[in-house]
């Protein structure tokens, strides 16, 4: 009976496996293919149309129509120069305006009583929907007195207010022309005897990573490593979580009324490591109200599931979400945007740039083929954060950085750094720095001073 029992199985997985696509040879029923039409089901897929000349060309116009009160009523804006991209970006019938400009504009003032007169410029490098209510401009007037003061502060006032308004008004011209094709669609079922409308190919999806899946546990080491190893550190590395993940987790979970500010910027987080800490958001008394992520290993898949729970109700008291300097690509940008149409309330900062920093040492001599010239580490480089450290917890190179290094022999440190660029140009840049033996001397090949 066993023998005919295995048998039979045996039949049914020949039977089975010969009904499917065999290696190489192409089957219908399961290749996808692109539909002839070009249509985008339910606007399923994210789809992208640039806008940057259009969007550039109306900002310029509403600048140069800009309109000022007294006392600089005749002040007006010369030209304006508008550089940067803009794109139309739909998922799931959302649809929204996605733009990273800078302007620049020239202008002139005068008291209109054949007195002061006087001209300058303006720089706003940052014009985004994430900090268009709190621009920076840079004001350059070589005059003084009582026009160029007005100009400062007023003239100044209004720039921001003309651009943040055309912005708005761009945005919900967007969401308007979307909403138009639906209500004549629909007039137009409903109409009898009406022709079906035809369908009009949508933008190029762009190509979004999967959610991965949940990480299997990890497996137990076959053998202890020898002594003076690192093999076994760096096996358990990818899965275990960073202790200043794991500091969190704790005061989430013990005292999660008291946990205000959640900062683990720097702290090398990967997808993987979002789910227990989404779990304890979800706490009914968590009241954290920023939560700092700013330069991970957070890539589009870490931060859609990081969105879709935030949208979903999870930390209801988060007023302020900073995700820059991650790997992100327009689409993940994209989703930290997407954010406002759900939670209004919430800042999601996209800038790559750390909140507060403050330099602790500065690079000085880089030795060539060192780990540190290997980074890209440079002299003259300012340390802002050295992995989870900042300065707030920086109390020397001697006693807070060595030690880090030290302990990290063979396992790469994310570094950031503050270094001047072209044009005279401050950014802030990540890189990733791994201590090990060299031909030089030392662990890093560089000097921190």
């Amino acid at each position: 009976a066993a023998a005919r029992s295995r048998a039979t199985c045996l039949q049914q997985a020949t039977f089975a496996y010969d009904g499917m696509a065999k290696l190489g040879e192409g089957d219908q029923r399961w290749i996808v293919k692109e539909r002839e039409d070009g249509r985008n089901c339910n606007n399923w897929h994210w789809t992208s149309k640039d806008v940057s000349k259009n969007t550039k060309e109306e900002l310029i116009r509403c600048l140069e129509a800009c309109t000022f009160e007294p006392p600089i009523a005749l002040a007006r804006v010369k030209s304006a120069e508008v550089t940067g991209e803009a794109s139309i970006n739909n998922r799931k019938g959302k649809i929204f305006l996605i733009y990273d400009l800078e302007v620049k504009l020239k202008w002139e003032a005068s008291d209109g009583e054949g007195g002061e007169a006087c001209k300058g410029s303006m720089k706003l490098p940052d014009v985004s929907a994430t900090m268009l209510d709190d621009l920076d401009c840079e004001f350059t007037c070589k005059s003084s007195g009582g026009v160029a003061t007005a100009m400062r502060k007023q003239g100044v006032a209004a720039v921001r207010r003309c651009i943040e308004e055309a912005m708005l008004r761009m945005q919900e011209e967007v969401r308007a022309e979307k909403a138009r094709p639906e209500a004549e669609a629909v007039a137009e079922t409903c109409r009898p005897n009406a022709t079906p409308a035809v369908a009009v190919p949508l933008p190029k999806p762009i190509a979004v990573s999967t959610v991965p899946a949940k990480q299997p546990p990890p497996q137990p080491k076959p053998a202890e490593p020898a002594a003076g190893s690192d093999s076994g550190e760096e096996e358990e590395g990818e899965d275990k979580l960073p202790p200043a993940l794991e500091a969190a987790l704790r005061g989430l979970r013990q005292e999660p009324e008291a946990q205000r500010e959640v900062c683990l910027a720097n702290c090398s987080l990967r997808d993987s490591h979002l789910e227990p800490l989404i779990q304890a958001l979800h706490h009914s008394r968590c009241a954290v109200e920023t939560l700092d992520l700013a330069f991970n290993r957070l890539s589009d898949a870490g931060v859609h599931v990081l969105c879709r729970a935030v949208a979903s109700g999870c930390a209801m008291e988060l007023s302020s979400l900073r995700l820059g300097g991650n790997k992100l690509s327009p689409a993940g940008l994209a989703l930290g945007q997407s954010l406002k149409q759900s939670r209004p309330d919430l800042l999601v900062d996209l800038k790559p740039q750390l909140k507060d920093a403050r330099s602790m040492c500065t690079v000085g001599n880089v030795y060539p083929g060192s780990p540190a010239a290997t980074a890209g580490l440079r002299t003259g480089d300012s340390i802002i954060a050295f992995g989870p450290l900042l300065h707030a917890g920086f109390r020397g190179v001697s006693e807070s950085i060595v030690p880090a290094v030290k302990a990290s022999v063979g396992r790469p440190i994310d570094v950031v750094v503050v270094r001047m660029g072209e044009g005279a140009q401050v950014q802030q840049l990540a890189l990733t720095l791994t201590p090990q033996t060299w031909s030089g001397g030392g662990l890093l090949g560089c000097i921190l001073k």
